[in-house]
């Protein structure tokens, strides 16, 4: 009998927990959980779900590791589900996982920000290496997984010449979240893909920051604020199609910064980024990939990006204000 083919999720957060779940009710996959901080909490209680999407029940993962070197030593992985937060000036992802990847591992990296696939091309150049995009809504907190009413990935194979060599794999794992009801799709160049969702997280997240811990649906609702989210929105879209040289694919009918803050102002139950919560808990703010990052492309492609400039220096001076 054939094995399954083996998932490790590494990070047991909100995008882990909960596409760590759909995975678990496939009999295609078996799959592993590395937690760190909710260790204890996912290995004797597991998770209580609450879905808008799938409904309410409790995920209790079949094998849940504390570390990297614990999951290493029990065998190798087909695939590794990178849910780490992206802090590039904090540690370097793609060291934290090296000892689970093997070259029969295709990593794929549920991560937000621009530029992430970076370390980890350059650490495994001969591993295929899977940008994935999240479209959901769902949260973390006091054991509860909370999540809204759909759920989307968008992946492609980041190099060129790894896409035809790899693509079988890439569909079984995206067939198998599709058996499972998450919407799956596969795209030769994920980038506008990412560049789309960026439009949200590169300008609610540092500007709630600044905002002392305004929902988004407060900041869009507000005209002073609106105007500089749609601005920083404006400079995003510039700078994503002279990048991609391609227009953004518009999910969730998002194709301006006026369709963006309308987008933001329909969702029902208040939103708070994860910057904002990291900032409140002063905790490391993933600021390299969500702003720093962009900007040093807008450099190399001539894009004036001056909102988030400003935005990158205010948040990098209250982060480095935690330990006043």
């Amino acid at each position: 009998m054939e094995l399954k083919p083996r998932v490790l999720i590494v990070g047991g957060g909100a995008i882990g927990a909960l596409f760590g779940w759909r995975l678990s009710q496939s009999d295609k996959v078996s799959v592993s959980l590395v937690c760190r901080s909710n260790y204890v909490e996912a290995k004797t209680r597991g998770y209580l779900v609450d879905s808008a999407q799938f409904g309410k029940g409790v995920y209790r993962p079949k094998t849940v590791f504390q570390s990297i070197d614990e999951a290493s030593l029990c065998g190798s992985y087909d695939y590794v589900i990178v849910a780490l937060k992206a802090l590039p000036n904090i540690y370097d992802c793609a060291d934290r996982v090296s000892r689970v990847i093997t070259p029969k591992t295709m990593i794929m990296l549920f991560q937000n920000g621009i530029g992430i696939e970076d370390p980890f091309v350059a650490r495994f150049p001969h591993v295929p290496v899977v940008s994935t995009v999240s479209f959901v809504s769902v949260k973390y907190e006091n054991g509860v997984l909370k999540h809204g009413g759909f759920s989307m990935l968008a992946s492609g194979i980041h190099l060129p010449e790894h896409r035809s060599v790899y693509a079988d794999k890439l569909q079984y794992i995206c067939d198998v979240f599709g058996d499972q009801g998450v919407s799956s799709i596969i795209e030769q160049d994920i980038q506008p893909y990412r560049w789309q969702k960026h439009i949200l997280n590169g300008s609610t997240n540092p500007v709630s920051v600044i905002c002392n811990g305004a929902s988004c649906q407060q900041m869009a609702k507000n005209p002073h604020c609106r105007t500089l989210l749609e601005e920083t929105m404006a400079e995003i879209f510039v700078l994503g199609k002279k990048v991609t040289g391609r227009a953004f694919p518009g999910v969730d009918g998002i194709v301006d910064p006026e369709s963006a803050t309308s987008y933001i102002k329909s969702i029902p139950v208040p939103v708070y980024t994860s910057m904002l919560v990291d900032s409140q808990c002063k905790r490391p703010m993933e600021r390299d990939v969500i702003l720093k990052n962009p900007i040093a492309l807008a450099a190399q492609h001539n894009v004036d990006v001056p909102h988030m400039k400003a935005l990158y220096a205010m948040v990098t001076m209250i982060e480095e204000g935690y330990s006043k």
